[in-house]
């Protein structure tokens, strides 16, 4: 008993932090949920994601009401809505599509595979659109292809919730910006919003399918619904371009790990996991790198492009 204690405290601590970062960029912190249940409390490549999208729900619920609290409020119901009649339907369809792929090695590829852009999108992250943008947003101005789009991305997103547990976030928030014109401050908010229906309907999914252990869901949920209270609140204090990269920098290893990269490198016979530690941290290595380098050349080439316009000419 006592030991069951310590750990559902440790969950939860690790959660807080989770919850703060997922509902401070709008994700439902199943990216770092689903690898951790797999990686170190060994959950299957069926039960962990569909664990992580309760912890979505419940950082979705939880960020909802703290951004609907602030004031100005930049959760925007209608376009929230909008997506939500698209992303349940494919929060659907993943948790079916999930079922269908017993092996578990090759749903641990397939997570891998497709968190990866995820990753890397948040290492490549700038700065866009402010806070005291949402005024001027308007629902009725977009076209009929955009919204048409913004549906079919909202359908994407609600797979991407179902099959990885993910909340759906990391698809819905460009949505929100890209097709719709959101600022990146209500598109996280709303995204939360929309997040309720879409973790909802996978969770129900789930547990009608038996995927969910509730042991890890409630220890998780706990912590992450505290996070979410403050993530909000540092939402527009906090460089979140910065904690994006960071995050994307810090999370490629994990998915590494998932896939047994570095088993494969340095240790195929799975004889020592020193050895295939070393080689996931190898290929971080090969992959962070490169990438860091090239986001540093972009930097001082955006900074060399601004500096004609910052220079005056003397009198």
């Amino acid at each position: 008993m006592q030991e069951m204690i310590i750990e559902i405290m440790l969950i939860a601590a690790f959660a807080v932090g989770v919850g703060i970062i997922s509902s401070m960029v709008g994700i439902g912190g199943g990216i770092i949920n689903t690898p951790l249940l797999i990686i170190i409390f060994g959950l299957t490549a069926q039960t962990a994601p569909a664990t992580a999208l309760v912890a979505a729900l419940f950082v979705a619920v939880a960020s909802t009401i703290a951004y609907y609290r602030q004031n100005p409020r930049p959760i925007l119901f209608k376009p929230g809505l909008f997506l939500a009649v698209m992303t349940v339907p494919g929060s659907l369809v993943g948790v079916a599509l999930r079922e269908f792929i017993i092996d578990d090695y090759v749903l641990r590829i397939i997570f891998g595979v497709a968190l990866f852009p995820v990753a890397l999108k948040m290492l490549f992250a700038k700065k866009r659109g402010k806070a005291d943008d949402v005024a001027s947003f308007d629902f009725s101005s977009l076209s009929r292809n955009r919204l048409a789009l913004a549906l079919f991305g909202g359908f994407i997103g609600g797979i991407s919730a179902g099959l990885l547990g993910i909340g759906g976030g990391a698809v819905v928030v460009p949505v929100l910006t890209i097709l719709m014109g959101l600022p990146i401050h209500a598109a996280v908010a709303t995204s939360m919003f929309t997040m309720i229906f879409t973790a909802s309907a996978g969770t129900v999914r789930n547990m009608i399918g038996g995927h969910i252990d509730p042991f890890y869901a409630l220890a998780l949920g706990i912590g992450i619904v505290i996070g979410a209270q403050i993530g909000p609140k540092l939402a527009c204090r906090v460089n979140a371009v910065q904690l994006k990269q960071v995050f994307g920098l810090v999370l490629v290893f994990p998915l590494v790990k998932m896939m047994y990269l570095g088993q494969m490198l340095l240790d195929p016979d799975n004889v020592s996991f020193l050895m295939a530690t070393i080689g996931d941290l190898i290929i971080w290595l090969c992959i962070v790198v490169p990438i860091g380098l090239l986001r540093l050349y972009q930097i001082r080439k955006a900074g060399a492009l601004q500096q004609p316009e910052d220079f005056e000419a003397p009198n």
